[in-house]
Protein backbone atom coordinates (compact mmCIF):
# COMPACT_ATOMS: atom_id res chain seq x y z
CA UNK A 1 0.00 0.00 0.00
CA UNK A 2 0.91 3.72 -0.17
CA UNK A 3 2.69 5.76 2.41
CA UNK A 4 2.12 9.73 3.23
CA UNK A 5 5.74 10.13 0.99
CA UNK A 6 4.32 9.11 -2.28
CA UNK A 7 6.94 6.66 -3.09
CA UNK A 8 6.99 4.35 -5.99
CA UNK A 9 5.96 0.69 -5.78
CA UNK A 10 2.65 1.99 -3.85
CA UNK A 11 -1.20 0.29 -4.77
CA UNK A 12 -2.70 3.46 -4.86
CA UNK A 13 -2.31 5.71 -8.23
CA UNK A 14 -2.76 8.91 -8.09
CA UNK A 15 -4.78 10.38 -11.52
CA UNK A 16 -2.67 11.88 -13.69
CA UNK A 17 -4.23 14.91 -15.40
CA UNK A 18 -4.54 14.74 -19.19
CA UNK A 19 -1.62 16.82 -21.32
CA UNK A 20 -3.12 19.99 -22.98
CA UNK A 21 -4.59 19.48 -26.30
CA UNK A 22 -1.71 21.48 -27.70
CA UNK A 23 1.04 19.52 -26.09
CA UNK A 24 -0.60 16.52 -27.18
CA UNK A 25 -0.86 18.08 -31.32
CA UNK A 26 2.56 19.20 -31.16
CA UNK A 27 3.87 15.91 -29.71
CA UNK A 28 1.89 14.17 -32.38
CA UNK A 29 3.29 16.45 -34.84
CA UNK A 30 7.11 15.84 -33.78
CA UNK A 31 6.34 12.18 -34.21
CA UNK A 32 4.75 11.89 -36.84
CA UNK A 33 7.46 13.79 -38.56
CA UNK A 34 10.56 11.82 -37.12
CA UNK A 35 8.92 8.67 -38.68
CA UNK A 36 8.35 10.10 -41.96
CA UNK A 37 11.73 11.83 -42.28
CA UNK A 38 13.18 8.11 -40.71
CA UNK A 39 11.40 6.05 -43.76
CA UNK A 40 12.11 9.02 -46.14
CA UNK A 41 15.92 8.65 -45.45
CA UNK A 42 15.56 4.83 -45.00
CA UNK A 43 14.28 4.75 -48.88
CA UNK A 44 16.50 7.31 -50.50
CA UNK A 45 19.22 5.67 -49.01
CA UNK A 46 18.43 2.59 -50.78
CA UNK A 47 17.42 4.45 -53.70
CA UNK A 48 20.60 5.58 -53.77
CA UNK A 49 22.58 2.39 -53.31
CA UNK A 50 20.93 1.26 -56.18
CA UNK A 51 22.21 4.86 -58.38
CA UNK A 52 18.21 6.00 -58.60
CA UNK A 53 17.97 8.49 -55.48
CA UNK A 54 14.30 9.31 -54.74
CA UNK A 55 12.99 6.77 -57.27
CA UNK A 56 10.97 5.06 -54.53
CA UNK A 57 8.43 8.61 -53.04
CA UNK A 58 8.42 9.27 -57.31
CA UNK A 59 7.14 5.97 -57.94
CA UNK A 60 4.47 5.42 -55.48
CA UNK A 61 2.96 9.42 -56.40
CA UNK A 62 2.62 7.95 -59.61
CA UNK A 63 0.80 4.85 -58.23
CA UNK A 64 -1.32 7.02 -56.21
CA UNK A 65 -1.72 9.88 -58.30
CA UNK A 66 -2.00 8.65 -61.90
CA UNK A 67 -2.51 5.09 -61.68
CA UNK A 68 -0.58 1.94 -62.33
CA UNK A 69 -0.96 2.33 -65.68
CA UNK A 70 1.15 5.32 -65.97
CA UNK A 71 3.31 3.78 -62.62
CA UNK A 72 4.04 0.35 -65.65
CA UNK A 73 5.85 2.86 -67.73
CA UNK A 74 7.18 4.99 -65.65
CA UNK A 75 10.99 5.41 -66.13
CA UNK A 76 12.09 8.31 -64.67
CA UNK A 77 12.18 10.16 -61.15
CA UNK A 78 9.35 12.74 -61.78
CA UNK A 79 10.10 15.83 -58.86
CA UNK A 80 6.68 16.62 -59.24
CA UNK A 81 5.17 13.37 -58.19
CA UNK A 82 8.41 12.92 -55.10
CA UNK A 83 6.52 16.27 -53.89
CA UNK A 84 3.23 15.00 -54.39
CA UNK A 85 4.24 12.21 -52.24
CA UNK A 86 5.82 13.40 -49.96
CA UNK A 87 3.32 15.37 -48.67
CA UNK A 88 0.96 12.64 -48.67
CA UNK A 89 3.53 10.73 -46.59
CA UNK A 90 4.29 13.38 -44.29
CA UNK A 91 -0.01 13.90 -43.67
CA UNK A 92 -0.34 10.32 -42.90
CA UNK A 93 2.24 9.98 -40.78
CA UNK A 94 1.70 12.93 -38.67
CA UNK A 95 -1.92 11.57 -38.34
CA UNK A 96 -0.55 8.11 -36.88
CA UNK A 97 2.18 10.36 -34.34
CA UNK A 98 -1.33 12.07 -33.31
CA UNK A 99 -3.16 8.95 -32.63
CA UNK A 100 0.11 7.57 -30.78
CA UNK A 101 0.73 10.63 -29.06
CA UNK A 102 -2.59 10.66 -27.44
CA UNK A 103 -2.87 6.93 -27.02
CA UNK A 104 0.29 7.96 -24.60
CA UNK A 105 -0.59 10.59 -22.82
CA UNK A 106 -3.47 8.94 -22.17
CA UNK A 107 -1.94 5.77 -21.20
CA UNK A 108 -0.55 7.16 -18.28
CA UNK A 109 -4.03 7.73 -17.20
CA UNK A 110 -6.00 4.64 -18.42
CA UNK A 111 -2.72 2.24 -18.56
CA UNK A 112 -4.52 -0.86 -20.64
CA UNK A 113 -4.78 1.63 -23.41
CA UNK A 114 -1.00 0.54 -24.39
CA UNK A 115 -2.32 -2.53 -25.89
CA UNK A 116 -3.49 0.00 -28.39
CA UNK A 117 -0.13 1.17 -29.23
CA UNK A 118 0.98 -2.44 -30.29
CA UNK A 119 -2.83 -2.39 -32.83
CA UNK A 120 -1.59 0.77 -34.16
CA UNK A 121 1.57 -0.34 -35.52
CA UNK A 122 0.35 -3.51 -36.38
CA UNK A 123 -2.48 -2.09 -38.39
CA UNK A 124 -0.16 0.38 -39.90
CA UNK A 125 2.56 -2.15 -40.94
CA UNK A 126 -0.32 -4.76 -42.49
CA UNK A 127 -1.83 -2.09 -44.45
CA UNK A 128 0.99 -0.93 -46.43
CA UNK A 129 1.99 -4.43 -46.72
CA UNK A 130 -1.44 -5.44 -48.46
CA UNK A 131 -0.57 -1.87 -50.92
CA UNK A 132 2.69 -3.58 -51.25
CA UNK A 133 0.55 -6.99 -52.51
CA UNK A 134 -2.74 -4.94 -54.62
CA UNK A 135 0.24 -3.18 -56.79
CA UNK A 136 1.73 -6.11 -57.61
CA UNK A 137 5.69 -7.22 -57.14
CA UNK A 138 6.20 -6.35 -60.88
CA UNK A 139 5.11 -3.33 -60.32
CA UNK A 140 6.56 -2.37 -57.07
CA UNK A 141 9.45 -4.83 -57.77
CA UNK A 142 12.02 -2.28 -56.27
CA UNK A 143 10.14 -1.78 -53.17
CA UNK A 144 11.02 -5.32 -51.74
CA UNK A 145 8.79 -5.95 -48.70
CA UNK A 146 11.68 -6.67 -46.47
CA UNK A 147 12.87 -2.47 -47.37
CA UNK A 148 9.19 -1.50 -46.00
CA UNK A 149 9.30 -4.04 -42.89
CA UNK A 150 13.34 -2.47 -42.17
CA UNK A 151 11.47 1.34 -42.68
CA UNK A 152 8.58 0.63 -40.68
CA UNK A 153 10.80 -0.84 -37.85
CA UNK A 154 12.86 2.15 -37.93
CA UNK A 155 10.60 4.46 -37.44
CA UNK A 156 8.35 2.81 -35.28
CA UNK A 157 11.30 2.59 -32.89
CA UNK A 158 12.16 6.36 -33.75
CA UNK A 159 8.82 7.35 -33.05
CA UNK A 160 8.48 5.55 -29.67
CA UNK A 161 12.04 6.24 -28.53
CA UNK A 162 10.89 10.17 -28.97
CA UNK A 163 7.65 9.26 -26.97
CA UNK A 164 9.66 7.61 -24.45
CA UNK A 165 11.56 10.90 -23.99
CA UNK A 166 8.88 12.94 -23.44
CA UNK A 167 7.27 10.39 -21.31
CA UNK A 168 10.16 8.69 -19.54
CA UNK A 169 8.01 6.66 -17.15
CA UNK A 170 5.71 5.22 -19.71
CA UNK A 171 6.70 1.64 -18.89
CA UNK A 172 5.45 2.00 -15.47
CA UNK A 173 2.63 2.48 -17.32
CA UNK A 174 2.63 -0.36 -19.17
CA UNK A 175 3.55 -2.54 -16.37
CA UNK A 176 0.57 -1.14 -14.33
CA UNK A 177 -1.77 -3.26 -17.33
CA UNK A 178 -0.69 -6.49 -15.68
CA UNK A 179 -0.34 -5.75 -12.47
CA UNK A 180 -3.34 -4.04 -11.42
CA UNK A 181 -4.44 -4.71 -8.29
Amino acid sequence: MGNEHGNPGTATHQAVPPLSASTTLMEGFITGIIGAGVVAAWFLLLDTIQHVPLWTPSLLGTVLFKGTDAAASHQAVDPGMVAAYTLVHHAAFIGVGLVASFLVSEIERIPPLGIALVFLFVFFETAFQIFLLAMGEPLLGGIAFWGVAVANLLAAAAMAAYLWYRHPRILTHFNRIWNED
